[in-house]
Order: C-alpha cells, then sequence, then structure tokens
C-alpha cells in the first residue's frame, strides 16, 4: 500500500478510535472517521492479542491488508479507516474475507454511495 494511503501517526488513529463510526463483523472490526478533506482514503491494520501469537497476528494483518486492497477503490477519498482482525479472520475463506470487510465498511460509512 503507497505511504499516502497507510494510516501511520498515533494521533491519527486515536483521533479514528475515539471519534470515528465503528461496525463489526465476524471477521474484522472497522472504525471510520470521515474528515471531508480533498486527498485519498488512509488505512490503517491491527490485530488484537487475542488472535495468537506474533505469527498468526501477522499472517491475520496480511490477509486483512489484501482483502482491502481488492476494495480500495470503494473507499470514500479523505477517510481515514481502521481495521482490526479478530480471530475468526485468519479462518476465513478469502472471499467471505473480502465480502465481510466491505460489508463493515459499509456499515461504517466508509464507502463512496
Amino acid at each position: 500500500m503507497q505511504r499516502v494511503r497507510r494510516l501511520t501517526s498515533a494521533a491519527d488513529i486515536r483521533r479514528t478510535y475515539s471519534h470515528g463510526r465503528k461496525a463489526s463483523s465476524q471477521s474484522v472490526v472497522v472504525h471510520v472517521r470521515r474528515s471531508g478533506e480533498d486527498r485519498p482514503a488512509r488505512i490503517g491494520v491491527s490485530a488484537a492479542r487475542g488472535v495468537g501469537g506474533a505469527v498468526e497476528r501477522n499472517r491475520a494483518k496480511r490477509r486483512v491488508r489484501e482483502a482491502v486492497r481488492v476494495i480500495a477503490g470503494s473507499i470514500a477519498p479523505g477517510a481515514d479507516v481502521m481495521v482490526v482482525a479478530t480471530r475468526a479472520t485468519a479462518d476465513a475463506e478469502f472471499q467471505k474475507l473480502v465480502d465481510s470487510v466491505a460489508g463493515t465498511l459499509e456499515k461504517a460509512g466508509g464507502l463512496v454511495g
């Protein structure tokens, strides 16, 4: 993912968690804060410690990043998005994971439309 499309600042991440809309599914939890700025959406990915050890958490984050890449064109410009992998992320079939991320983003108001 390009640097301009990543949510990296700790302050921006905290702001997204505290002021954004939250939606969850079995596979992911999504926090979306729409800034209204004219820039590409910024996306951050994390995994809860409940997912497992470091190897499992990193695998879950890689799967979520790839799922986000598939739907990146649909994410609202100017939005800050944090996607948190859950325990079910690692075992989910990839297409179901993509659908879950898209549906959860839609519930949180992060998709264009």
